[in-house]
């Protein structure tokens, strides 16, 4: 009986035990489950706020100087080009040079056959000597008829001679026979003279000095003056130009400076406006004119350029980046930072410089206008500034709490 009792008591106590273990499970779980709850509701509300702002990036507006400029493409040119020019058609005999050497004036490049010339300035030589020798005898002959004149007048006077040998004797001495000596000789001497330049045209001189660009010449072929067989550049100074509308025209200047980009050589200079046209081409537009120092030699004609010069300017007038800048409504509208919310304010624009624009009324100088997620605000919109003059504002608030 007494073990019969033992035994129900251990029972008893089993059952307490399972069911304390029982209610500890349920109570676990339900934490777990009332945790999990919590937490989705409070990333939810998280969620829901985070949504309810728009961050924004912002700028203060300050007055300073702005600018419209024009970015132009043209071609660079050599600042002198010559084409070499042959004046009598022959074969070349013999050439001294190759493309891409630098030259002087007066080097000779290449020689032409002067076979057929040479007996032509041989026989004009040959008059030239008959007629130097006749002229100088003329000269001679010229002086003694002065004196003959002179000594006929005094016969005359004492009868001893005609009117007719006097006038005679006059002809003789007389400036236009005199003339005609000389007229004779200068013919002579102009036709030896232009053989004498025939034949050594033959061998081809460079015109000035510069770098031999092109030379189309084989020993044995014929050229001829139709088509240059050599061109001759000085490129020590480049010319790139570049064509301008009527409504920039008036707005620059000769002697105005440009920035130069030739993005083939990496080269970025400055340089002047050294013409324009007054008048305007078959399609209506002026040609402008800048030089490029290329001492180097790094610039090469054919290459093409980038110009951008300034056609106008404002001193101290306030300006904001361009995309800050809505056109929203029917008018031209910038958000500025109210508190924490998004203002509209309409504004009046005026010179545009392509990255900024002028703001003639509608803002003052220091407002915080919205440059970075205007397009994503209205009037009355709740913003959260992440970035206020290119400074982090989080990290700004966060560092100053710690």
């Amino acid at each position: 009986m007494v073990l019969k009792v033992a035994f129900k008591d251990k029972l008893k106590s089993r059952k307490f035990i399972l069911t304390i273990i029982a209610v500890i499970i349920v109570l676990f779980v339900g934490l777990r489950i009332y945790g999990s709850v919590k937490s989705a509701a409070e990333k939810q509300a998280a969620e829901a706020n985070r949504q309810s702002y728009v961050p924004v990036e912002t700028m203060t507006l300050e007055k300073h100087n702005i600018s419209a400029s024009i970015t132009l493409s043209g071609k660079i040119e050599a600042d002198k080009e010559a084409a070499v020019v042959v004046t009598t058609p022959a074969k070349v005999t013999a050439i001294y040079v190759k493309a891409g050497d630098t030259v002087k004036k007066g080097q000779v490049l290449f020689s032409l056959d002067k076979t057929d010339l040479m007996t032509s300035y041989n026989q004009a030589a040959a008059v030239y000597q008959i007629a130097k020798a006749g002229y100088e005898t003329n000269l001679k002959n010229y002086e003694t008829a002065k004196k003959n004149y002179e000594h006929m007048q005094a016969l005359f006077e004492l009868g001893a001679v005609s009117q007719a040998e006097l006038d005679q004797a006059a002809l003789m001495a007389s400036d236009a026979t005199l003339q005609t000596y000389k007229g004779q000789f200068a013919q002579a001497t102009a036709s030896y003279e232009s053989a004498q330049k025939a034949l050594a045209d033959m061998d081809v001189k460079a015109p000035m000095d510069g770098i031999l660009s092109a030379l189309d010449v084989k020993i044995g072929a014929t050229v001829t003056s139709a088509m240059p067989p050599a061109k001759i550049v000085d490129y020590a100074r480049a010319i790139v130009t570049v064509s301008i509308t009527q409504n920039e025209i008036n707005q620059v200047t000769r002697g105005q400076k440009v920035a130069i980009d030739v993005p083939s050589a990496s080269l970025k200079v400055t340089g002047i406006i050294d013409s324009l046209s007054p008048a305007a081409n078959a399609q209506g537009k002026y040609t402008l004119k800048t030089y490029i120092d290329n001492a180097s030699g790094v610039i090469k004609p054919g290459m093409f350029a980038n110009v951008s010069l300034s056609i106008a300017s404002k001193d101290n007038v306030l300006a904001v980046p361009t995309d800050a800048v809505i056109f929203h409504g029917g008018k031209n509208v910038v958000y500025i930072v109210n508190g924490q919310t998004a203002a509209e304010k309409a504004v009046t624009t005026g010179l545009e410089s392509g990255t900024e624009t002028e703001i003639i009324s509608g803002l003052s100088e220091g407002d915080v206008i919205i440059v970075t997620g205007q397009s994503f605000v209205q009037d009355g919109s709740e913003i959260k500034v992440v970035t206020m003059d290119g400074k982090d504002v989080t990290s700004t608030e966060e560092g100053s709490q710690k």
